[in-house]
């Protein structure tokens, strides 16, 4: 009885044993960690496509083959009122207490620009934004140029006598230009005797004329003539004496060139002059250029058809200069300055004066109350003339 309740036993423990192998172990005695796992997969963590694209779901979207239900007036015309977005206001604020209390604020400045809709004047218009495009100007001068130093009340010596000259220079070549332009205009036509009896003679003489080109044509065929080659056959001894006068001059021709290089390596330090002499003069040719490009960037560009010639310089001679500014003479004109500030500074195109003109001619009638009594009759059967003549047709 003992061996087989001992066998029973170890039976048991032997299959409790195996079944702990199979399975892991006692699940009573594992941790929840062990037994149990979260599933990550893409099964259940679906996004908004891919349910929409489920079958199931297939039945809560739009068949769109089937018209929609409308009512007997059919759907609403109506249409949502928008909300407007309330106006932005420029800012009108003129410094805050504190500055005002010290005195020291700008009037017109605008410090708090980042207002709130509240605080801003309801009865201004809103702020103009400048487009993007928008610019004021292409070149680099300033919208105020500084005037010359001896344009002023009471410029020194030098300043005035600078001054001066280039007031001078502008005249002069003014000058220049109106004798160039008289000087290049054709001069009047001056026939002497000699080439008027030349042109009256042309024609007169023909027979001569006719026997020189005779005489040419014969000269000039006798030179043709003279001048074809045979067409004979070389000997042997002729064709090796051309061979080797051309290996000769295909001799002298390498040892001059051998002769030339040798040359060139001895004045390697001439060579290094001439190309230090290029490398100055190409220096000198990109600094003008750059030059150049400077005085295009503050000059004028051509937006129409009239050229920009500028304002002469303003100048007062040196019996007008005062000490004073109320004994001062202005020989400027502000608007004038201004105008031609627009155009120097590409605002606005170079414009030319318009002299005062009439389209149509003006149309001379004489009156009635200063013709005599026998036209006025004249002019009144003309008319009753015309009429009958009308009246008839």
């Amino acid at each position: 009885g003992i061996n087989a309740e001992y066998g029973k036993q170890w039976y048991q423990r032997r299959v409790r044993g195996i079944r702990e192998e199979r399975t892991g172990g006692n699940p009573t005695e594992k941790a929840d960690n062990d037994l149990f796992y979260i599933d990550k997969s893409d099964i259940f963590q679906t996004t908004k496509t891919k349910l929409a694209s489920m079958k199931c779901h297939s039945e809560l979207q739009i068949d769109t083959r089937v018209a929609p239900v409308v009512g007997r007036n059919g759907p609403s015309k109506k249409k949502k009122k928008r909300k407007k977005a309330p106006l932005a206001t420029p800012d009108v604020t003129m410094g805050t207490s504190a500055e005002k209390k010290q005195g020291v604020y700008d009037i017109w400045g605008s410090k708090s620009n980042n207002l709130s809709d509240s605080k801003r004047d309801p009865c201004l218009p809103p702020p103009v934004e400048p487009p993007a495009f928008y610019k004021t100007s292409d070149t680099k001068l300033a919208a105020v140029e500084l005037p010359h130093a001896g344009t002023s009340y009471n410029p020194t010596f030098n300043d005035h006598q600078e001054l001066l000259q280039s007031a001078l220079e502008v005249e002069v070549k003014k000058e220049k230009a109106k004798l160039k332009a008289t000087r290049d205009a054709a001069p009047p036509i001056q026939i002497t005797e000699e080439d008027y009896i030349k042109e009256m003679s042309i024609g007169l003489n023909q027979a001569e004329s006719e026997s020189e080109e005779e005489k040419e044509g014969e000269v000039e065929t006798d030179s043709q003539a003279k001048g074809t080659v045979s067409c004979e056959r070389k000997t042997r001894a002729q064709r090796n004496r051309e061979k080797a006068e051309k290996l000769k001059a295909e001799e002298i021709a390498t040892a001059k060139q051998e002769k030339q290089h040798l040359h060139q390596m001895n004045r390697i330090k001439a060579i290094q002059k001439e190309i230090k002499k290029e490398e100055k003069e190409l220096s000198a040719k990109t600094e003008l250029r750059q030059a150049k490009n400077l005085e295009k960037e503050t000059k004028p560009g051509k937006y129409g058809p009239g050229k920009f010639l500028g304002d002469d310089p303003e100048f007062v001679l040196p019996e007008e200069v005062s000490s004073s500014l109320r004994q001062m003479v202005t020989p400027s004109n502000n608007v004038q300055e201004r105008f031609t500030s627009f155009q120097k500074r590409n605002m606005i195109e170079v414009r030319k004066k318009v002299a005062p003109h009439r389209k149509y001619k003006l149309k001379s009638v004489e009156k009635w109350r200063k013709k005599l009594p026998e036209e006025i009759d004249e002019l009144v059967k003309m008319k009753r003339k015309k009429k009958k003549i009308k009246l008839s047709e």
